[in-house]
């Protein structure tokens, strides 16, 4: 797997899980003595509102993977793959509990903490959409980790000369260069035309 398809791999679902979680998620409707007879819904930053942190980690984590050097892929493909699978999770459990999510969200509504109002409730399209891009998003990202062992890193340009006096010092690159290292690039000009 090449860093282009680690790119679409993995950021396509997350985009679509990053619109998803704006999106109305559950509906409903509930006959509270308070709320009266209401209709519902909650979007999925609502009921499911560590999504969009963990989507963020995933996204981060990425830009890490296709950037890093060796050691900083794996680790950053391990948080990569934790935090994916972490957005999967809570999203399915917003799939598999439903009324009990919004449940909660109504009691927040009629200013009860701590209790549930009786509601009905049901799956819209968009939390299905999540569900599938959380899920092919964390494959991905697993997928991703394991290929990113067999790249090489970033162009030559890119890496620190770490010794100091290397072949990197030999050679002046510019004027900045010189004056970075102490050196006053307009009095070496005057020396030289003496």
């Amino acid at each position: 797997m090449t860093k282009r398809q680690v790119i679409l791999a993995v950021g396509v679902p997350w985009g679509l899980l990053l619109v998803a979680t704006s999106a109305v998620w559950l509906t409903g409707s509930t006959t509270d003595p308070v709320l009266g007879r209401a209709a519902l819904s909650a979007t999925g930053t609502q009921i499911a509102p560590g999504t969009v942190g963990l989507a963020l980690v995933v996204g981060a984590a990425l830009v890490a993977v296709l950037t890093g050097g060796p050691k900083i892929r794996t680790v950053a493909g391990g948080l990569m793959t934790l935090a994916a699978l972490a957005a999967a999770v809570s999203v399915a459990r917003a799939i598999g509990a439903p009324e009990e999510l919004l449940s909660r969200r109504a009691g927040e509504l009629a200013g009860r903490t701590g209790s549930s109002v009786p509601v009905t409730g049901q799956r819209e399209p968009w939390i299905w959409a999540a569900g599938t891009a959380a899920a092919a998003m964390t494959a991905a990202s697993a997928w991703a980790t394991l290929a990113a062992r067999r790249w090489a890193g970033l162009s030559a340009r890119f890496e620190r000369d770490t010794a100091p006096g290397g072949p990197g010092r030999a050679t002046r690159r510019s004027a900045w260069d010189d004056l970075s290292e102490g050196h006053d690039p307009t009095r070496a000009d005057t020396d030289e035309a003496t």
